[in-house]
């Protein structure tokens, strides 16, 4: 299929046509839509008018408003909006670093997590303020961790106390918590939840309050950055992740210890 994108050209050929579709989410008739963008009505009309041809609104009581089209190409034109407003150096930690862990619908997704920020440390083991942040002010907490930190066993067991806490390792990450840490593993079980996972090679954490990951580069885990977002959409779509790992999953009991 030759595709030439007339009609998305069309519709970002100024940006004045994008705001009257995100206007028109809600009936309004051309008056008030004029009005509340600034702009004479005589701009406004002929714009309009070439949606209701394309499809995209129709005439309503109040007005105009979106069709069911209407609100679907919004909906992806908003999505690459997020994705191409991205900072330069997040960019540049998706684009170089390994996501093929990450199922190809959430890729897709992928707008979800959009509008974040990217920390970098100079020190692999210094804890970020942020994402300690989230885990204590959140009331659930899910991980996956393909590496090994030695300040996890404890943090997370800590954590568990008040916070139902879920954890997907992978058998080389757990072997080696118990091995040196064995009763902080011993009480994580009792409090929380360990599961083991082998194919996971992406490090993240999902609660309440927010998003965090960590990828890799080539074989080796890069401890130096972590990319952080706090909105909804990234709860869900790291909820998602999240449950996607925990299928492939299973749980530790104190048995196999």
């Amino acid at each position: 299929m030759n595709i030439d994108f007339r009609h998305v050209t069309s519709l970002t050929t100024t940006p004045l046509k994008l705001k009257i579709l995100e206007k028109l989410k809600n009936p309004v008739g051309i008056s008030n839509l004029a009005k509340s963008l600034n702009v004479p009505r005589d701009t406004v009309k002929p714009h309009v008018r070439s949606f209701v041809k394309a499809g995209l609104v129709e005439r309503c009581k109040k007005g105009y408003k979106l069709t069911v089209l209407g609100r679907i190409v919004l909906e992806k034109l908003v999505e690459i909006e997020k994705i191409l407003s991205i900072d330069e150096n997040v960019k540049e930690f998706f684009i170089n670093h390994d996501t093929s862990s990450i199922p190809e619908e959430l890729v897709r997704d992928f707008h979800c997590i959009c509008g974040g920020y990217l920390i970098e440390r100079s020190d692999p083991f210094e804890l970020s303020e942020d994402w300690i942040k989230i885990l204590k002010t959140s009331r659930w907490i899910k991980g996956v961790s393909p590496v090994y930190h030695p300040e996890f066993p404890a943090l997370f067991t800590a954590l568990a106390k008040e916070r139902d806490v879920t954890l997907i390792l992978t058998r080389e990450v757990f072997e080696k918590c118990v091995a040196k840490h064995p009763e902080l593993v011993r009480k994580f079980i009792e409090l929380g939840e360990i599961r083991i996972c082998d194919d996971a090679k992406v490090a993240f954490v999902v609660a309440v309050k927010g998003f965090a990951m960590g990828l890799y580069s080539g074989n080796a885990y890069d401890a130096n950055h972590i990319y952080v977002c706090t909105s909804d959409e990234a709860v869900c779509w790291g909820l998602k992740l999240f449950n996607y790992f925990y299928g492939r999953s299973k749980k530790i009991k104190e048995k196999h210890l």
